[in-house]
Parts: C-alpha cells; structure tokens; sequence
C-alpha cells in the first residue's frame, strides 16, 4: 500500500515547494526523490523547472545561514566581552595598536580614532564594490 502524497511537486510553483519544505509539510529528501523517480535530474528539469528553482532556493538559503553562522561564530567572543561590560575601544585597542605601528614604520603618524576611520573608509569602499551601489554620506578610496 502506498502512502498518501502530503505535496505535489508537479503543480507547485518554486515559492509554494520552498514554502512546504520549510514549514516540514514535505522534506527536500522527498523532493530529490520526486525529481529522480520523474527521471532523474536533466527530465525533471525540463518537465518540472519550479522544482529546480525550488532547489537552488534552498541551497541560497542554506549558504545564507551557514554564513550567518559564521559571523556569529566570530563575534561571540567579543559579545561575551561586551556583555560583560568592555568598551569597544577597548576590546579593539591591540588591533589599532597594531595598524598605528604599522603606520608609524611607513612614516605616517595616526593616532586610533583616525585609523579607524582610515579602516572604515576602506571597508566602505570594498561594500560599495560588493553590493554595487554608493553608500551615502561616504567617502571612500575609490
């Protein structure tokens, strides 16, 4: 006896399969089968593209949240810190520390406020350059 069908991928649109998937009306594991019993990957494709689309949607969001986690995974240290009650200057001083000798032996004398604007000027810049658009009210090196 075969089980009842909980979503069918066939009249879905990419949204409603993502939608399904993520509120565990279906599993990606049923989608994959769905695509391998219509005939594999190339078939569904062409038959059924909503499921592909479906599916690089997925994979977005994933990455999405894998990145975030990342990120979160990099600061918690310094959350720590911050919930503890240490200012920012303070947990960054060793860096900028490191930037104003840096600086110094190139014969530039910034103090800390001014390389991290310097920094933060630079970062802007690489922002624009990866979200394509100008950032307002900044100036940067490009």
């Amino acid at each position: 006896m075969t089980k009842p069908v909980l979503f069918d991928f066939s009249n879905a649109t990419a949204s409603e399969i993502v939608s399904a998937i993520d509120n565990k009306i279906t599993s990606l594991v049923n989608l994959r089968s769905f695509r391998t019993r219509v005939g594999g990957s190339k078939k569904a494709d062409k038959l059924y593209p909503a499921t592909r689309e479906a599916m690089n949607i997925i994979k977005g969001l994933r990455q999405q949240a894998k990145n975030a986690k990342n990120i979160r995974d990099i600061l918690k240290p310094y959350s720590h810190e911050l919930a503890e009650g240490r200012d920012v200057m303070e947990i960054i001083e060793p860096v900028l520390s490191a930037w104003r000798v840096y600086y110094a032996s190139h014969g530039i004398g910034l103090m800390n406020e001014q390389i991290l604007l310097l920094k933060m000027i630079e970062s802007g810049g690489e922002l624009e350059g990866i979200i394509g658009k100008a950032i307002p009210e900044l100036t940067t090196t490009e």
